[in-house]
């Protein structure tokens, strides 16, 4: 394995692959851009949270003050027993979780920022959230066109997808939906997902779980590689890896219920329990030697001892070199509080970091970029997009049937009044239904590719709206142009443009309401919350009229933009001084006028246009509170 440096910003990586069945080892070169060196250290951290229990607030502490150092060139294993803090550590490094957290995290000796920490950092989650319904290399393009510089061309983008394919052992199934994957070769697409920026700091939460034993290999010998070779920070977590995986570790920091109780190399944990007399039994791992420790089986009094020695003196200036060997002569075996010193006065003294304004894509090219991810996702998804265009298809046939001709006879102008409510409350439905569960099975990978950098909010909403929108119309006109047609409502160009217009609004101003409750609301919440809250609007302008509403309901009539919408459809039927209609009845008919239904339902002074513009008032707010919400929810940490 070695290292060229053919230039102060570029370096080769050769990284050697065995082939088991011919049994041939091969060398392959990657590049990868240099990064700043960075220490990351932390004093004093807790972590604590809040919950109520029996009617009272109870606050529980998962870190208790711990102290640590991982270095620039080092790969560092986080171990513990389930429970013991592994994963809330990474989490309040990362700056994933915020609140709760007190105590000081230092970049190379500076305070840390946490914007500065977002643009040299990347974390990657236990949970493999990717997107089902795009191929590897798909996933991987995009990726880079949002992540990489604008000055990067797009042959060199579609080089380094490629080289990292291969480094990750997903070359074969680049062509491959990702929901078809394996849950190894998942770990191993979020893991490269987030390489393509190569940052200085890694964080990874249990990346080997469910990696076989030769993946598992080749993905921590890279960890290696860009941690030795190139100054990275790794930091990952554990549960119990094998003796030969323990051993590629440069540095182990254990934790037993929040509490540190060995930080240090691998090769001395044996040694460092050995001064404390706690001996690991021949031939046993390591690291399950530590783990056993750590849960408590040589005793609590003993991990209480451990705790405390860690925290009364923290390194010996002069013990340790480099965080590899110690340099204490007749004392190299031993370790005396198992932790790597913090301010090491033999360092290489690492410069002050600096941010450099990345020529990252502009709002409008992310949401491009975004916005051909989810066409590429709504192609493969044909069956559900068939399903809501038959569905809009056959509601329009049964209803053009059943309430055939009714348009335009004056006998059955109240059947054609409850065609136009159910045509309104129809497209509702439809409109806040399809999309009103789709936010929170998106939202943990939003979580994580804005977490990580991948875009801003406004682009990411731009390109689900220039997808969702059009597809919602086509729904609409699917329905309403058959549907208007057989029922024989006015044949009028200005009326039939109407008619579109305010169903297609409504229907819009419906899904913008199921975003909204999807967004803020939990699933089983927010499907019971939106029907409910449709029926509750529709009833005012089509079951009680405005003379008849209580007054402390009256709010409530003019709020209800279904009533506008319902109240403008209905006016553009029989209103705009239509002329008198044809009668089946030869006896009577009370509504051969138009204007007399618009009087007895007070539709008479109904002006479309403030309707209009009230409902689209609504549709804009109901987004903007939307965008707010998420904005907060993953800016909550």
């Amino acid at each position: 394995m070695t290292l060229n440096s053919a230039s102060p910003d570029m370096a080769d990586v050769k990284y050697r692959t065995d082939d088991a069945s011919n049994n041939n080892v091969t060398e392959k070169t990657y590049m990868f851009s240099k990064k700043p060196e960075v220490d990351l250290s932390f004093e004093d951290l807790s972590y604590s949270v809040s919950y109520f229990s029996k009617f009272k607030k109870v606050k529980k502490e998962i870190l208790h003050g711990i102290n640590g150092t991982f270095r620039s060139g080092e790969l560092t294993a986080i171990m513990g027993p389930s429970g013991g803090g592994k994963s809330t550590l990474l989490n309040v490094l990362a700056g994933y979780s915020v609140t709760g957290s007190s105590g000081s995290v230092y970049l190379n000796n500076t305070l840390r920022d946490d914007k500065h920490m977002s643009k040299i950092s990347c974390y990657i989650q236990q949970d493999d959230y990717v997107r089902d319904l795009l191929t590897v290399r798909e996933s991987m393009t995009v990726a880079a066109h949002l992540k990489l510089s604008t000055k990067k061309s797009t042959l060199s983008k579609v080089q380094h997808v490629e080289n990292l394919l291969d480094v990750m052992g997903l070359s074969a199934h680049g062509n491959t939906v990702t929901k078809r994957l394996s849950g190894g070769q998942k770990k191993r697409l979020s893991i490269a997902l987030e390489l393509i920026t190569n940052p200085s700091i890694l964080f990874l939460d249990e990346p080997t779980t469910g990696l076989d034993s030769q993946s598992c290999s080749q993905f921590v010998s890279l960890m290696v590689d860009l941690a030795h070779n190139q100054g990275r920070t790794m930091v990952c977590t554990l549960h119990q890896p094998s003796a030969l995986f323990f051993e590629k570790f440069d540095q182990v920091y254990a934790l037993s219920a929040g509490r540190c109780i060995y930080q240090g190399p691998p090769s001395f944990v044996i040694p460092y329990f050995a001064e404390r007399a706690i001996v690991c039994p021949p031939y046993h791992n390591p690291a399950d030697f530590l783990i056993e420790v750590a849960i408590g089986d040589f005793g609590a009094d003993v991990l209480v001892k451990l705790a405390e020695s860690m925290s009364k003196d923290v390194y010996k200036s002069d013990r340790i070199s480099n965080g590899h060997h110690l340099v204490n002569g007749d004392q190299e075996s031993q370790l005396e509080n198992g932790c790597l010193k913090k301010h090491n006065v033999a360092d290489k003294k690492k410069l002050p970091l600096k941010t450099k304004s990345a020529s990252l894509p502009p709002p409008y090219l992310q949401a491009y970029h975004l916005y051909v991810r989810n066409i590429i996702a709504y192609k493969r998804n044909k069956t559900q997009l068939v399903l809501r265009l038959m569905a809009h298809l056959i509601i329009a046939l049964i209803f053009g049937y059943l309430y055939r001709n009714v348009g335009n006879n004056a006998s059955e102008t109240l059947s054609n009044m409850v065609f136009v409510y159910g045509t309104n409350l129809f497209l509702v439905y439809t409109g806040q239904m399809a999309v009103i569960v789709s936010f929170p099975l998106e939202y943990k990978v939003l979580k994580r590719e804005h977490f990580n950098g991948w875009y801003s909010l406004f682009p990411y909403m731009m390109s689900t709206l220039l997808v969702e929108i059009p597809f919602q119309m086509l729904c609409c006109l699917t329905y309403i142009v058959p549907s208007y047609i057989m029922t024989g409502q006015p044949m009028e160009l200005m009326r039939f443009s109407y008619f579109i217009i305010f169903a297609v609004i409504t229907s819009l101003t419906s899904q913008s309401t199921g975003f909204l409750y999807g967004a803020t609301l939990p699933v089983k919440v927010s499907v019971f919350v939106g029907p409910v809250s449709v029926v509750l609007l529709s009833v005012f302008g089509f079951c009680i009229r405005l003379t008849d509403v209580p007054a402390q309901y009256v709010w409530l009539h003019y709020f209800s933009f279904i009533r506008a919408s319902y109240q403008s459809l209905v006016y553009t039927v029989y209103g705009f001084d239509r002329a008198t209609l044809p009668c089946t009845d030869e006896m009577y008919c009370h509504f051969k006028n138009p204007k007399t239904f618009l009087a007895q339902m007070e539709f008479s002074e109904v002006n479309v246009y403030p309707e209009f513009f009230y409902i689209c008032f609504i549709f804009l707010c109901t987004y903007i509170l939307t965008s707010t919400c998420i904005w907060y929810r993953l800016n909550k940490r």
